[in-house]
């Protein structure tokens, strides 16, 4: 049981971590990764997103009143206080045997989220934050309180995702590899990863200092949101604005400066498409 947060959250932070631990004991344990449904275009659905998710609000309901909005079973429940559930974030690469999945969840109160749990498919490595309390990751010798990483632009690592023939509104497919391009004349290193959750752990954890995702379900950020804020950086939309869940697109950087610098660039790149 953790120990280090406020008394409020400590139950929900608690039951958040059981809850991610039974859901990697479905995904991690599956060895069929067949798909069995697109619900739109590339947007696929394979049974171990359903068991996944399962396990996840049977664990979450088992210590909870609280409505569960599931990416697969209940994406449309909007409570201004629920849990928020991404099975399996990075189904395609999952499908493709890639190694960069995440299973989220995060708690959310007054349409804020406050708890956020990330856990890497691959490693079992489990993230997590609690409003006030900061971002810490799970080790066998205890939790590891983390932070996000600056330096100078050039010398950075930062993730912008994804580009597809699929991608369409207020982000098309010009639009996103314009924002790519002045982004990768901005940085030292771009990568496009297919994880929003494990793109924004990455930048609280300071394994990279800056993430754009040109969308903003919130299965797929807010567990993110909290981690990237409690380790110390920002995070707003794409254009500059404050970020929220009615957002169309999700920044986090490690500090301010390097907020600023990603603003910049997606400007840039979207007066180059009109």
């Amino acid at each position: 049981m953790t120990t280090l947060i406020a008394q409020d959250l400590q139950p929900d932070v608690d039951l958040a971590l059981r809850a991610v631990d039974a859901g990697l004991a479905v995904v991690r344990g599956a060895d069929d990764r067949a798909v069995l449904r697109l619900k739109g275009p590339n947007d696929l659905v394979t049974a171990v997103d359903l068991a996944t998710e399962d396990a996840v609000v049977r664990t979450l309901r088992a210590g909870s009143a609280l409505p569960v909005q599931g990416e697969e079973g209940s994406p449309g429940e909007a409570a201004a206080d629920r849990w928020v559930v991404d099975p399996i974030d990075g189904t395609a690469n999952f499908v493709a045997g890639l190694p960069l999945v995440a299973c989220t969840l995060a708690r959310v109160v007054d349409g804020e989220p406050v708890v956020g749990v990330t856990a890497d498919v691959t490693t079992g490595e489990v993230v997590w934050a609690s409003r006030g309390a900061g971002t810490w990751r799970r080790t066998d010798g205890g939790d590891v309180r983390v932070s996000t990483h600056g330096g100078p632009l050039d010398s950075l690592t930062v993730t912008v995702g994804d580009l597809s023939w699929t991608s369409v509104g207020p982000w098309p497919l010009d639009a996103r590899a314009a924002v790519l391009r002045e982004v990768a004349a901005t940085v030292g290193k771009v990568r496009v990863v297919g994880t929003s959750a494990t793109e924004l752990a990455w930048v609280a954890t300071g394994r990279t200092s800056a993430s754009i995702a040109f969308g903003n379900a919130a299965w797929d950020v807010v567990a993110g949101v909290v981690l990237v804020r409690e380790a110390g950086g920002v995070v707003l939309d794409a254009r500059g604005e404050p970020w929220s869940l009615a957002s169309d697109s999700i920044l986090a950087a490690a500090t301010p400066q390097i907020a600023e610098a990603m603003v910049a660039a997606v400007a840039r790149g979207l007066a180059v498409t009109g």
